[in-house]
């Protein structure tokens, strides 16, 4: 789920800091053989992040008598999270996306053992001189003019995901063979029903419900199967004052199925950050959806973005029961993770509207 990477902030003792910066340029050193006074510094963790933790950090070294300078941003698995999901996946999608011509940072490194920071990371670029920040971006008024161009950007860059052709850049060698548009749905209740079923630290009757009706009113086959970022959303990129979308984030959870289940996602109340009915707060639905039709060549079926948008709101649950139970296992002691898990009530009331209750 969303972190942010432009603003920095301490989240760690100065101990623990200095411990990171010293195994990241042991890092570094193995991973750049030819560099030499190699240093790293600025190390903070990035709040807002609940899969992985964030952290920022510069490095320094000399190669072939340049002073070179960089800024990285890692990656690394959290002791517990709202969802546990597998980094390698994610660092081939970003991979993947980044070889299509999508916004994203550059990917540089991935550890799949705690060799070297404890827990498995990936490494990838910085992306300076942007905000991610929903926030920033409906009321500082220095992005007033910058909106409407990311608001057009934010449907563009969702179509070019969508466009990937993701059978010839060889993704269901990592993410599996992909579905029939017919089995979408279905294989997505499945999935989330699995997370409550395992999770879940006490009844669950709304969820329940929920999943009772979805299978009752599944939508209608995908337009087409693409590569679904799963939690594309106002909140998950980087943006600048020229109204450009730099990088996208937090792949983890992306998929093949319907790409309707993004769109629907992108629309779901929590990210209406405005408080009213704009999609993240920055376009209106029908033109969100106007847009994306001209963009991709297909219709989004109102009944299919419906069932879509329901079961957001049930993933959505879902994802912070995850979280919950962690914090009551005593696997972790992140604010975030006790924030999040008082958000079902609201979403409850959404997933009833939904279903016309």
């Amino acid at each position: 789920m969303g972190v942010h990477f432009c603003v920095m902030f301490p989240w760690a003792g100065r101990g623990g800091q200095k411990l990171l910066a010293e195994q990241l340029a042991q890092y570094l050193a193995y991973r750049l053989p030819q560099a030499s006074q190699l240093s790293v510094s600025n190390v903070f963790r990035i709040p807002g992040g609940a899969s992985r933790e964030t952290w920022s950090f510069d490095a320094w070294w000399l190669e072939e008598g340049r002073q070179t300078s960089q800024g990285f941003i890692l990656r690394r698995d959290p002791p517990a999270s709202l969802l546990v999901t597998d980094r390698d996946i994610e660092f081939q999608v970003m991979e993947m996306a980044y070889r299509g011509g999508i916004p994203v940072p550059r990917l540089r490194w991935l550890e799949t053992e705690g060799r070297w920071l404890e827990r498995p990371f990936f490494i990838m670029d910085r992306i300076d001189g942007c905000e991610t920040s929903p926030q920033v971006l409906l009321t500082d008024p220095s992005f007033q003019e910058a909106r409407p161009k990311i608001a057009q950007q934010f449907v563009a860059v969702l179509a070019a995901i969508h466009s990937l052709d993701f059978k010839a850049m060889g993704a269901e060698a990592f993410l599996g063979p992909a579905p029939a548009p017919e089995e979408c749905a279905i294989r997505e209740i499945e999935k989330w029903e699995r997370v409550i079923d395992r999770d879940a630290l006490e009844p669950q009757p709304v969820l329940r419900a929920a999943l009772r009706w979805l299978r009752r009113h599944l939508p209608p086959p995908a337009p087409k199967v693409v590569l679904v970022h799963s939690d594309y959303r106002v909140g998950n990129f980087l943006y600048d004052h020229e109204g450009n979308i730099r990088g996208v984030l937090d792949w983890e959870m992306a998929h093949l199925g319907d790409p309707i289940e993004d769109v629907a996602w992108a629309c779901l109340r929590p990210w209406r950050w405005a408080g009213d009915e704009l999609v993240g707060g920055i376009i209106t639905r029908e033109e969100f959806l106007c847009r994306y039709e001209e963009a991709m060549g297909i219709r989004v079926d109102p009944q299919a973005l419906h069932f879509w948008e329901l079961l957001g709101n049930v993933k959505l649950a879902a994802i912070f029961i995850t979280g919950a139970r962690s914090l009551a296992e005593g696997k972790t002691r992140e604010p975030i993770l006790a924030m999040v898990a008082r958000g079902n009530p609201r979403l409850e009331l959404e997933i009833m509207d939904l279903m016309g209750v």
